[in-house]
């Protein structure tokens, strides 16, 4: 066995290659007509490769696997979509932030190509390939490439990273996120369905379905007095042998037991392998609402830097060892939330009334209902739907489509402030535009108090157990959030929307006090209103 080098060629022209921020190449490499560029695999780099990271890949390569070094970043879904880079957003909880992994190929499979017209580079090649060896196929291209990989059954991934600092909230979960497209099936009626892949790699559906519940700031095992900015390493496989024998090799190499967080994934479920067709995974982590926005901006810019990602790959096919699915953490508590609000129905139609009476006369309305947005993981892979990125973590329920038709059309969101019931540890509504799923206009529990005392008795002492908060183009009050245009955003086409665009609304309320979303039948689902100029 040995390993690659990897290789650019354009036909003619002169194209910059450039890998995403936060890939294995973060350089723009120049390749002119007929000229072919070769680019080793980066070592390790010096800021990112402690001592023990170091010691753990030669313990790890002296058991008998491969080791291949990959990358954890920001993936910003606004700024890639609107570079052309990323081809859905995936409903991105606008204000909070995402990381993901970049991996390399597995050892002796293709990897996969992207496309240069659209600055979609292509996959990272394996380290390891044997020229007398058939490889398997590549992983269905997805921009960016690296983000979704295949993963053997006796295969691992180590993370060793630097937690994020002080937030509402952070987490990190598995997904499985592209399956085969079942033979014979029509998905054309299917919500959110888009096709990736081609004959070679197999025709592939998004799934985006969370694996297990996550670990989050609440349960992550870490070095230090804090879950804040201190340092974790994670282990995910779907062989329990795998993990035992690269735990056994962490803690050799210096890293604490108390430390080390495994997450499982269950091979009887899925469809492990390299194989066409194949079920391919991705990694993301959330952040939202830092406490400083310097620190912050320091950790995400550092992230690369400060985190070791390594894809282990026996260097003989082990044995079968799968886990089972994990029992998870029960949502509900046994107690609706409206039992926690006095004269709650009262006042939630109270809100209603005061706003349809204030614009009315000048507005058309329509009154948005709720349901639940999305299925959880699990039920989303074995119903072969797209489940949109879920988290156990929190509720979600969303609106039906609808559209701002002119600069004076706006929308009122508003309900029970599910922080102070304690049903969320936050909650917030997103307003998102189709096709694209992009999340551009949010407003965080943070701003809900003092919005609702307007609309309900003077004499009302609870009126901040509710919110009524507006989107609009212009600032209506003191309770208005900004919704920007797409069509000369100096940011990026999809961080606003236009008029006529299909949008849609989303709220979130995150853990309750079971550390998990809250049941959706012991919550009040959000509301809105959206208001026509007549």
């Amino acid at each position: 066995m040995k390993k690659k080098q990897f290789f650019n060629t354009f036909a003619a022209g002169i194209f910059a290659a450039a890998i995403l921020a936060g890939g294995l190449v973060s350089s723009t490499v120049l390749v002119s007509a007929n000229e072919e560029s070769t680019t080793e695999a980066p070592e390790n780099s010096d800021t990112a490769q402690d001592n023990n990271a170091s010691q753990l890949q030669t313990l790890l390569e002296n058991e008998g696997f491969y080791v291949q070094q990959g990358s954890f970043y920001e993936l910003d879904t606004l700024k890639e979509a609107s570079a052309g880079r990323l081809l859905s957003c995936f409903g991105n909880n606008a204000g909070s932030s995402y990381t993901v992994f970049n991996l390399p190929a597995a050892p002796e499979q293709d990897n996969a190509k992207g496309n240069p017209d659209y600055n979609w580079p292509d996959e990272t090649a394996t380290l390891y390939d044997d020229p007398n060896v058939e490889n398997a196929p590549a992983n269905p291209y997805f921009a960016p490439g690296g983000w979704q990989y295949k993963l053997g059954q006796d295969e691992a991934i180590v993370l060793i990273t630097q937690l994020p600092p002080e937030c509402k909230y952070y987490s990190f979960i598995n997904y499985v996120m592209f399956t085969q497209q079942k033979e014979g099936k029509d998905y054309t009626n299917e919500k959110a369905f888009f096709s990736a892949g081609n004959e070679e790699t197999g025709l592939y559906h998004p799934i985006f379905g969370s694996i297990g519940d996550s670990v989050n700031m609440v349960n992550i095992k870490h070095d230090g007095d804090s879950a804040y900015g201190s340092q974790a390493v994670i282990v995910i496989s779907a062989n329990q042998t795998v993990t035992e024998k690269v735990t056994a090799q962490l803690t050799a190499a210096g890293y604490d037991e108390s430390m080390i967080n495994v997450m499982p994934i269950p091979a009887d479920t899925y469809n492990m392998g390299l194989q066409k067709g194949a079920d391919t995974f991705s990694f993301l982590g959330r952040i939202s609402q830092p406490t400083d926005q310097d620190a912050y901006d320091s950790y995400t810019e550092s992230l690369s830097a400060n985190s070791v990602v390594y894809r282990v790959s026996p260097q003989k096919e082990l044995d079968a060892d799968p886990y089972e699915n994990a029992v998870l953490t029960a949502r509900g508590t046994g107690e609706h939330e409206i039992s926690k609000l006095k004269n709650g129905s009262q006042h939630l139609d109270e809100i209603r009334e005061a706003i349809i009476s204030h614009y009315a006369n000048e507005y058309d309305y329509e009154e948005l209902s709720t349901d639940i947005a999305v299925p959880e993981g699990l039920t989303a892979y074995l119903n072969d739907r797209n489940a949109q990125g879920d988290n156990r973590d929190t509720a979600y329920v969303m609106t039906k489509d609808f559209t701002l038709n002119s600069d004076e059309d706006f929308v009122v969101v508003y309900g029970v402030n599910h922080t102070q019931t304690g049903k969320a540890l936050y909650s917030n509504a997103v307003l998102y535009a189709r096709p694209m799923l992009n999340g551009v206009c949010s407003v965080y529990d943070s701003l809900f108090p003092g919005s609702a005392a307007s609309y309900l008795e003077e004499d009302c002492d609870n009126a901040d157990d509710y919110y009524v908060y507006k989107m609009a183009r212009t600032q209506m009050d003191d309770y208005t959030a900004i919704i920007e245009h797409s069509t000369g955003n100096e940011k990026g086409k999809f961080y606003g929307v236009d008029n006529g665009d299909t949008l849609l609304l989303a709220f979130r309320a995150y853990m309750d006090e079971n550390n998990v979303g809250a049941s959706y039948y012991e919550i009040v689902y959000d509301r809105a209103i959206v208001f026509h100029k007549k």
